[in-house]
């Protein structure tokens, strides 16, 4: 679920707004640049987020996620404050049924934001999430909704809250979340694709120790679990409240809408990378006649493993807003590839290729090929 305290007043005496003497986005661009130590961790990034808005955007209670590009789902996630539970229940409003405003959806939206009260022409009740989980648990009375997008991948979202005798968040509040979206794609995609200042070997034993195995229940419980499976948990972030992460609780809570597989990668604390795969499962006896097909898919297995390299690669590419052809040029280096047979590769000059590689560099702020080798070789 998408929590630190904001502003004092703002939360002592509901939202008041004082409008910073910058934009947002403005003032967010530039506390969000990288420095000589690299790009804000995502704890810092989550913690100026939620300074900047309050001046601008008054709230209650926010959260600042980030996203699997390729999957979706929810990977990481910080909280103005913690709201005393786990996150099943926000996983299953998410990831279940249509419901307005959800994530997905807001995310092919242009600008992709969401308010729920102008969404629902005043009538907030008719969003299930709101009415069945928001309101009632938390006394929350509004919601806006943002996703971070760059080149049409979703990279990280935020939700941000009002309570009650709050008014409404309005369209200029939207205008201000809409204009920094931008920006924070991009700050997202320095913080995932930063090397870490201390990297820890991935301790995920799929070797000897065998693999990280576990089954989730239909009360998102683990029933079962390898040995490594235990180690797994604390490398996805640990419990919440004696509830299994957030991020595996997206990926169960997927599968099981879908009844389908469903897998999604994430970045650890420690900076490595991890993909978790979800399957129904489902005894002997299930395609039986006469078994009670409503019972079947309920508890889903999930494996933990080192992410593969390829897929990171490829990934931290398109975070760093490399086209298409410098892709193509920069995955060859990363195979090994020399400048001629690059070139031969892709029907280009031995020119072109350098051409392209000085371009490739610049963007991703290395200064050879042994660099870039080093930076994107993530796994």
């Amino acid at each position: 679920m998408c929590g630190l305290v904001p502003d004092a007043s703002a939360a002592q005496d509901g939202p008041v707004r004082a409008r910073g003497s910058r934009r947002l986005a403005e003032r967010l661009a530039e506390r969000a640049a990288p420095s000589d130590r690299g790009a804000l961790s995502l704890d810092d990034l989550a913690a100026l987020v939620y300074r900047e808005l309050a001046a601008d955007v008054a709230y209650d209670f926010a959260c600042l996620a980030v996203t699997d590009p390729a999957s979706g789902v929810v990977t990481w996630a910080s909280k103005t404050r913690s709201l005393g539970i786990g996150d099943e229940e926000f996983a299953a409003a998410e990831y279940g049924g249509p419901d307005v405003n959800k994530f997905e959806d807001i995310a092919r939206r242009t600008p992709p934001v969401g308010l729920l009260s102008v969404d629902t022409n005043g009538h907030p009740e008719t969003c299930r999430r709101h009415r069945d989980f928001m309101q009632p648990r938390f006394g929350f009375t509004d919601e806006l909704r943002a996703a971070f997008v760059s080149r049409g991948a979703v990279w990280g979202a935020l939700g941000v809250y009002r309570g009650p005798g709050d008014p409404p968040f309005t369209t200029e509040d939207g205008d201000a979340v809409a204009e920094a979206a931008p920006v924070l794609a991009q700050a997202i995609q320095r913080s995932l694709f930063q090397l870490p200042a201390d990297p820890d070997p991935a301790t995920v034993d799929t070797g000897h120790g065998g693999p990280a195995v576990l089954v989730v229940d239909e009360a998102d419980r683990a029933t079962h679990l390898t040995p490594a499976a235990r180690t797994a948990l604390d490398e996805l972030g640990g419990r919440d409240h004696g509830s299994l992460p957030a991020n595996l609780l997206a990926v169960v809570a997927t599968c099981r809408h879908t009844g389908a597989p469903f897998g999604t990668r994430v970045r650890t604390p420690a900076g490595q990378w991890l993909s978790l795969r979800a399957a129904p499962l489902a005894g002997d006896d299930a395609d039986q006649p006469g078994s009670d097909a409503a019972e079947t898919g309920r508890d889903v297995v999930v494996t933990v493993e080192p992410a593969p390299r390829a897929a990171l690669s490829r990934l931290a590419l398109t975070a760093h807003g490399l086209t298409a052809r410098e892709e193509e040029v920069a995955l060859l280096v990363l195979q090994g590839a020399n400048t001629r047979s690059i070139a031969a590769a892709l029907h280009l000059s031995p020119h072109t290729v350098q051409d392209h590689l000085k371009k490739v560099f610049a963007k991703v702020g290395v200064a050879s090929r042994r660099e870039l080798t080093a930076k994107l070789m993530l796994a």
